[in-house]
């Protein structure tokens, strides 16, 4: 009877056993997915853990149409320039288990396909303060947009100004300026 019992408990502890070092194995690591990707020439505020410029973009079959997708993420070995629309080809690594308040995506540039500069009279909109969050910041009589780019507002920067203070949400129509600068041309 007794060895019965031993049988039976030996094969628990086996079966316990394969069934613990198979789930410690955990899932293979995902391998990284090549995707092509469009940048667009400006970015665009958003609000993630905080106030953001975020990249638009698009991938795959999306390229060319009219609708472009937040990007929150860097993209290791890229320097994007504002006033170019960038075709890349880039790595797309799933992390597995990321961190709380980090992206499950990882993005590395594997090449430049195209860079084309915009015409100096693309106008773009910006969001400059929406989602409860103000993305112009004032300081010595100058405006900058989350301290990255300097807005040249001219005529327009009592306006700007007052309507931050005052509107829940404000747009900013711009064409890019030199060095970086955003040319304020509408508000609304």
């Amino acid at each position: 009877m007794y060895f019965k019992l031993n049988i039976i408990v030996c094969m628990g502890l086996l079966a316990s056993f394969f069934s613990t070092s198979c789930s410690l194995k955990g899932n293979p690591p995902s391998k990284p997915e090549m995707v092509e990707m469009r940048i667009n020439h400006f970015r665009q505020t958003a609000v993630g853990e905080g106030p953001y410029l975020v990249y638009l973009i698009q991938e795959e079959e999306d390229i060319g149409n009219e609708n472009w997708t937040y990007l929150y993420d860097r993209i290791e070995g890229f320097n994007y320039e504002p006033g170019y629309v960038y075709d890349l080809k880039v790595r797309k690594i799933n992390i597995d288990n990321p961190p709380a308040d980090g992206s499950s995506l990882k993005y590395i540039l594997v090449n430049v396909m195209s860079k084309e500069k915009v015409p100096e009279d693309e106008s773009f909109d910006i969001h400059l303060k929406a989602f409860g969050y103000t993305f112009v910041w004032e300081s010595n009589d100058e405006m900058t947009l989350l301290n990255e780019y300097l807005i040249a507002c001219n005529d327009l920067c009592g306006k700007l100004s007052s309507d931050l203070q005052k509107e829940e949400e404000v747009t900013g129509t711009f064409i890019h300026g030199p060095e970086e600068t955003l040319i304020l041309q509408t508000i609304y």
